[in-house]
């Protein structure tokens, strides 16, 4: 799969120190209907796998941790030697494509294997089993330290605790761009929404996430650039954050029989439940729901049990096809809560060319029942990689099923294209004035 890392604005701040343990835990046994990793050698385990990660991937990193993280006991040399054979060997046996990406195997473990054998400590190994998975160019599969694979799991489950403002940030090029609010923030409370440009911090013009640090209490002075209005300043007092990953549903106010839903990562182990409690938000309305636009913008994946319980909102049965280098598993889908109430609601699915993953096997599923797209040709990055867990706390992911539709479409390096195209920039509107949004509103009163 074409797993690839953002470059995006990772805002470091003082926070809690995570604990590593040596001991990795079982999960639960793989299914077919949900992405769980099969037990690799004796040092991995059992554990769900989502496709894409927030914090190292998909659409936006929040504040981290920048504590020294609790250390994991070091290895012994012949531990060393055994964690590469066991990476290598759950590559050899799991990867989806039998010529390893045009790869030579075989002769990659010969090459790497002298090089683990001479290596002093854990990181210089860790620094080598990221260069031998690196070696796939398939921009998904990838080696984790056992830090990163702590991390992962606080964002997953939305645990993870710093000291912040409380925002997802995008770093362009001279601002960054805010993708999510984390609920009751400092960002929040002092009116930062997504889609505002932080553009200059203390006076002087954003350059890097260094000018925004800072301990618990202090103040930072923002500049910050809402589209189509003038720029303001604010004073944010830094403090403890949960960041936690929310969706965000309104009904629109040029179009109040309107909903709009923005879906901004599928990472969030509880997302599916998140959206299904702002849908029905959003259905608890004086006026009818004529039409429910879901955004997708910039939604990297995660999940499948959070794929699937979106899906069940608006579709049922067996909707596609997860495959193997052997298997095929069908992706059924169950009737959720809010079915029978949305089934028949027009609706639109917003993309564009950072949506990947999952978010793009959800629009090309809804796409496939009678969703309109509209936006961008998504990033074509739909394959999926399973997690497998060793003993030392390190973690390997795997590009192992591609996805299809039951009429055969496969979405990987093509892309979910949209019904109508919106080549307008939307980071540059805000939502009222969005030319997809606006667009699917016509669309909908023209049905």
């Amino acid at each position: 799969m074409r797993y690839r890392w953002l470059l995006l604005l990772i805002v470091l701040l003082a926070g809690c120190t995570p604990q590593l343990s040596w001991a990795a835990t079982p999960t639960v046994p793989p299914t077919l209907t949900a992405t769980t990793a099969p037990v690799a050698l004796a040092t991995a385990t059992l554990a769900p796998s989502p496709t894409t990660l927030p914090t190292l991937e998909p659409t936006s990193t929040p504040e981290v941790n920048q504590t020294t993280p609790t250390p994991a006991p070091t290895m012994t040399a012949d531990q060393r030697l055994t964690l590469f054979n066991d990476v290598w060997q759950t590559i050899n046996e799991h990867y989806l494509y039998p010529d390893f990406n045009g790869v030579d195997w075989a002769a990659v473990r010969s090459e790497i294997e002298p090089q683990v054998q001479a290596a002093p400590d854990d990181e210089t190994l860790y620094t080598i089993l990221e260069g031998m998975v690196g070696k796939l160019n398939d921009q998904h599969s990838r080696f984790a330290r056992p830090v990163e694979a702590v991390y992962e799991d606080a964002v997953a489950n939305g645990t993870d605790s710093y000291v912040g403002i409380g925002v997802l940030t995008i770093h362009e090029e001279s601002a960054a761009f805010i993708t999510l609010v984390f609920p009751d923030s400092p960002a929040q409370a002092a009116g930062l929404m997504r889609g505002d440009r932080i553009t200059a911090v203390e006076g002087q013009p954003f350059t890097s996430s260094d000018q925004i640090r800072g301990p618990d209490g202090s103040q930072v002075r923002l500049t910050v650039q809402t589209p189509q209005s003038d720029p303001r300043e604010l004073v944010v007092t830094r403090k403890p954050v949960i960041g936690k990953i929310t969706p965000a549903g309104r009904r629109l106010p040029n179009a109040p029989t309107v909903g709009y839903l923005l879906i901004p990562s599928l990472w969030a182990e509880d997302m599916h439940t998140q959206v299904v409690s702002e849908l029905n938000e959003l259905l608890a309305n004086d006026q009818p729901l004529e039409g429910l636009i879901l955004d997708l913008r910039s939604n990297g994946g995660g999940w499948r049990s959070v794929l699937e319980g979106i899906l069940g909102q608006f579709v049922s049965g067996e909707v596609g096809n997860f495959y193997s280098q052997d298997n095929l598993y069908p992706l059924t889908i169950k009737p959720g809560a809010l079915y029978e109430q949305l089934r028949d609601v027009p609706l639109a699915v917003l993309i564009d060319k950072d949506s990947a993953s999952y978010a793009e096997v959800l629009a090309g599923t809804l796409q496939f029942n009678g969703a309109l797209v509209l936006g961008q040709a998504s990033q074509g990055n739909t394959e999926t990689i399973f997690q497998y867990n060793f003993d030392d706390g390190s973690r390997l992911w795997v590009a192992q099923e591609g996805f299809k539709l039951p009429d055969g479409r496969n979405f990987e390096t093509s892309g979910v294209q949209p019904n109508i195209v919106i080549d307008e920039d939307w980071t540059k509107y805000t939502i009222p004035n969005d030319p997809a949004i606006l667009q699917a509103i016509v669309s909908f009163s023209e049905r």
